[in-house]
């Protein structure tokens, strides 16, 4: 059926197809079978084709942002165009307000449009109009209607253990060879080439040896990237280091769930974790020019400002080296503080601390369970260097390979011997970085055995461990067990314990003595 025109003898057409998903170009109606129709129907009108069809593939029906869908309204407003060609009206627009607007903007341009399947709108027939808008309205309930399912199939996904959404780094996303259901079709595993990698970089920076800046560089000099092969930066290895998903518990709008996916790490790694995280500034677990033991964990009961200490020197500490240490309230001297709070002699206050710490002592069925996981942990940390040591060697083959290749090129004649020099050096300089990685790999086994064995000094006797250890090692057992000592009248007053020493009462494996051992002064005469 021909369609009569009044701008031209033959009317002047432009054809819009459009697919929004992959599955929709494959299984449906695919852009070339929407590009037959629409050529089909121009013919079928007299018409002819004033450019080429425009068209969108992948590109929701919900948005305005569709460059091909721009292109061809800015080619309407030229004014010569009578019909435009469509599959059907959801292709313009899924969104009933900006299909209403590009409705009046076609029309403002003189343009009529013609869908192959529906009813094609008579501007005389109120009632066309009209079937015409709620239509609109019924292609917008779509897209919504698909959201929603989405979302109530990634709930309940979620609530059954698995992950619905992009896996993490040291994870990814494969299709279930064994499913069950309907909601574990695709799941979560780690990922081969990246999870030791992972693993490991938690458990460096458990030892508080290493920054997030050290942890990226490891991960980058490992081949390690991020989605899309993008490089890793601070504030990704940031959210690596504070994910829970590495430990098993899923977080996604609002729900909480412990996922059935094989972990990189345990809880009890990524707490401490978290701890250091948190603790940076906090603790003073760093180094300092003067770095002293309390800094960071005594404060005033009278103002509750943060205890400093300072050295004193002068000929008369002679007997003391020549100086003599003390910790005071910061607000101390301080005008409008009025904080009196008295200067406290360093060892006398460290003696009181210590004090604290002889009266912590675990059950003994909790020192068993922690010798029962230790071996598991050993297991572990070997599994997990040998893990890396594969991958990085894996590496070290396939560059020793490359040398090889370019020494029989180089007898060959493929290339000169600068060219030669150039290219071996920097194999050896790789070969040189990875005996550097392999070296590190170790050191971190040994911080692994060396933590393994601190665990297991602390629990069969704390006060001896806190006493043996160096300044370093005993500021990670305070803040394991206390998050603050409050001071007044140059005495401990109050102890705030972390919150795990709370759960560990509650699990009743852990005694906090209730009688309170004697205090001494610097000279270790009883006070009260």
């Amino acid at each position: 059926m021909k369609i009569e025109n009044e701008k031209n003898s033959i009317p002047l057409c432009l054809g819009y197809d459009r697919v929004s998903t992959i599955s929709q170009a494959e299984n449906g109606l695919s852009l070339d079978v929407q590009k037959t129709k629409i050529l089909e129907k121009i013919q079928e009108i007299g018409g002819e084709l004033a450019e080429d069809i425009y068209m969108e593939n992948g590109i929701s029906g919900t948005s305005m942002n569709r460059p091909a869908l721009q292109e061809m309204l800015v080619r309407c407003s030229k004014g010569d165009i009578s019909y435009l060609v469509v599959q059907d009206s959801s292709r313009i627009s899924r969104n009933t307000f900006e299909y209403l607007f590009i409705k009046k903007q076609l029309e403002k341009y003189g343009v009529k449009t013609i869908p192959l399947t529906g009813m094609v709108v008579d501007e005389n027939n109120p009632f066309s109009e009209a079937i015409d808008e709620l239509l609109a309205v019924v292609n917008s309930i779509q897209p919504k209607l698909t959201s929603y399912k989405v979302k109530q199939t990634a709930r309940e996904k979620l609530k059954s253990g698995i992950w619905p959404a992009f896996a993490t780094l040291g994870f990814k996303n494969i299709i279930n060879p064994n499913p069950t259901g309907s909601y574990d079709q695709r799941i979560v595993v780690q990922d081969e080439k990246t999870a030791p990698f992972i693993t490991q970089a938690y458990m460096m920076y458990a030892t508080g040896d290493h920054s997030i800046y050290s942890i990226t560089q490891f991960l980058t000099k490992n081949g390690v990237e991020g989605r899309l092969g993008k490089k890793l930066h601070y504030s990704a290895v940031y959210k690596i280091l504070t994910n829970p998903f590495c430990y098993g518990l899923m977080r996604w709008k609002g729900l909480e769930v412990m996922g059935k996916h094989k972990p990189l790490i345990t809880k009890p790694i990524f707490d401490i974790v978290q701890n250091i995280l948190a603790g940076k500034g906090d603790y003073g677990i760093r180094k300092r020019k003067h770095n002293f033991l309390l800094n960071g964990f005594v404060f005033c009961q009278n103002c509750g400002r943060r205890f400093v200490a300072e050295w004193h020197y002068g000929p008369r500490f002679k007997s003391r080296g020549g100086k003599i240490g003390y910790y005071h309230c910061s607000g101390l001297g301080k005008r409008g503080t009025g904080c009196k709070e008295k200067y406290v002699l360093l060892e006398n206050l460290e003696g009181q601390v210590e004090q604290e710490i002889e009266k912590l002592q675990f059950k003994p069925e909790f020192i068993e369970a922690v010798k029962r996981n230790i071996s598991q942990v050993y297991s572990n940390t070997t599994e997990r260097v040998q893990a890396s040591k594969k991958a990085i060697n894996n590496r070290k083959v396939a560059i020793e390979l490359k040398r090889d290749k370019l020494e029989e090129e180089l007898l060959e004649g493929t290339f000169d011997r600068d060219t030669y020099k150039r290219l071996i050096t920097k194999i050896d300089s790789d070969l040189l970085d990875i005996q550097t990685e392999l070296l590190e790999i170790d050191k971190v086994r040994t911080v692994d055995i060396n933590l393994i064995e601190e665990v297991m000094a602390i629990t069969q006797d704390i006060a001896k461990a806190y006493k043996e250890a160096d300044i370093y090692l005993k500021k990670a057992y305070l803040h394991f067990f206390f998050k603050e000592f409050l001071i007044k009248d140059k005495k401990i007053a109050e102890i705030k314990f972390q919150p795990i020493i709370d759960v560990l009462q509650q699990a009743n494996t852990v005694i906090l003595s209730t009688t309170r051992l004697p205090r001494v002064d610097s000279n270790h005469e009883p006070f009260d």
